[in-house]
């Protein structure tokens, strides 16, 4: 238990500003932030005239009440995911200063809001569809009831947790659509895809806290099986499943140039992170597989 002395003085104003700040990385912004993106370039890709068809307001409403939903329902499965892995955190040096581990919320107070978040999210989406409903359900369950007691189990928790994160975006289409077709599938397989380099590079280069905290991932970010290779091969894997999108809606030369570009960036990388694990060649495997799916959301809504 920290000291008193330890512990800051804040003023009413300061307490209500830590207060919310400590709320607001419940959400895990940064994650919410790329899956309402990748929701956006699903809904985007899902229109045959594209974003010109924003210009109409009940349907830029309906776009922006899918976001809401979808941003909702993420912000509310990250506060969940710090309910539940509160201990975890406490013995990882990265994540022990998280507001639940470190205190700054109780569990209890923390619980109550993801699960309100959460709700809310899910009672705006009634109003888009219901299966975008239902998708937005099995990702909340998925990511707190399988990927997060799986990460203590079995490495292969991380080619499971790629599902609930690779559901938003095909959510997105089918809100746009109405229903499913095949660039349901496709957007889906990008997005399941880009997830393989990206987590592999941070199981590498936080390994130790991984493993710290009891997680069998850790053993993946050691290379386990072979498994720097699996970033090559996913790599390998996105490009062509974005390539065969980019053909299925007809985004043209600029998407397709783009994304060739973006692709053989990752491919490097993750060829060299294959080659060499090496501190270096994660990080740069990491920025090349955040680069990409900055690139893929530009490419696919301004096409």
């Amino acid at each position: 238990m920290e000291k008193a002395a330890d512990t800051p003085v804040l003023t009413s104003e300061g307490s209500r500003t830590a207060a919310w700040r400590a709320y607001y990385e419940l959400t895990k912004p940064g994650i919410t932030l790329m899956v309402v993106l990748s929701t956006f370039a699903g809904y985007a890709l899902a229109l045959p005239e594209g974003i010109a068809a924003l210009q109409s307001g009940e349907r830029l409403a309906h776009l922006l009440l899918t976001l809401l939903g979808t941003a909702l329902v993420c912000g509310g499965s990250g506060a969940l995911n710090h309910y539940v892995e509160r201990e975890a955190d406490r013995r990882m040096s990265r994540t022990r200063g998280r507001p639940i581990a470190s205190g700054q919320i109780t569990p209890a107070a923390g619980l109550g809001y993801a699960l309100g978040l959460t709700f809310a999210g899910l009672f705006v989406l009634l109003f888009i569809n219901f299966l975008t409903l239902l998708l937005a359900t099995l990702t909340v369950v998925g990511y707190v009831t399988v990927y997060t007691p799986m990460k203590q189990r079995t490495p292969a928790a991380l080619y499971v947790g790629a599902v609930p994160g690779a559901i938003p975006p095909a959510g997105g289409w089918i809100a746009a659509q109405g229903s499913p077709e095949w660039g349901t599938l496709l957007v889906f397989l990008v997005l399941y895809c880009w997830q393989i380099p990206h987590f592999l590079a941070l199981a590498y280069l936080y390994s130790k806290d991984y493993a710290q905290a009891g997680f069998r991932v850790a053993e993946l970010g050691q290379g386990r099986k072979g498994a720097y290779w699996h970033a090559l091969m996913a790599s390998v894997a996105l490009l062509a499943s974005t390539l065969l999108l980019g053909w299925h809606s007809g985004l043209g030369w600029a998407y397709t140039a783009g994304m060739l570009l973006l692709g053989l960036w990752l491919l490097v990388t993750a060829f060299d992170f294959a080659r060499r694990h090496s501190t270096a060649a994660a990080r740069r495997m990491l920025m090349s597989a955040y680069g990409y799916l900055v690139g893929f959301v530009v490419l696919s809504v301004l096409r």
